[in-house]
């Protein structure tokens, strides 16, 4: 509650992010890449090279979606101007190169900015590489 009694109201970046982040829930390219500007800059700060564009962003979800099995365990949301910063745990499930299922959980960090339009016009995404990298070595998985 505000000084004066009141609930404040959520920041207007809060309700593109509940759009934006029920895209990413549902897995759906399509919805994700609605959401993103046409010239959009998708980075994972992995070694790999940034997506530019909505289309291949668009690709690039559809191949994440197809080759990892993973889910969100909501962190903090952070709310500025044009940006957010979003806290959250990527949880896994991978297999182990004689089968065996296992789940890993991977700490990530978005930091999302948002044009005048309220078009996503870039995302930049950090992991903790080294629970990745243990995650992705346990699964027989060369990144």
């Amino acid at each position: 509650m505000s000084t004066t009694g009141q609930v404040a109201k959520p920041p207007p970046l809060a309700a593109i992010f509940e759009r934006y982040h029920v895209g990413w829930e549902t897995r759906d390219p399509d919805r994700i890449a609605s959401l993103h500007s046409e010239d959009t800059v998708f980075r994972v700060h992995d070694g790999t090279d940034p997506v530019t564009g909505r289309d291949a962003l668009r690709r690039h979800c559809a191949e994440l979606f197809a080759a990892f099995d993973f889910s969100f365990a909501m962190g903090r949301q952070l709310y500025g101007e044009d940006h957010w910063v979003f806290e959250w745990t990527m949880i896994l499930s991978l297999a182990q190169p004689n089968g065996s299922p296992f789940t890993a959980r991977v700490e990530m960090l978005d930091v999302v900015t948002v044009n005048s339009l309220g078009e996503v016009a870039r995302k930049d995404v950090y992991m903790n590489g080294k629970q990745a990298e243990a995650a992705f070595a346990r699964a027989g998985i060369e990144r």
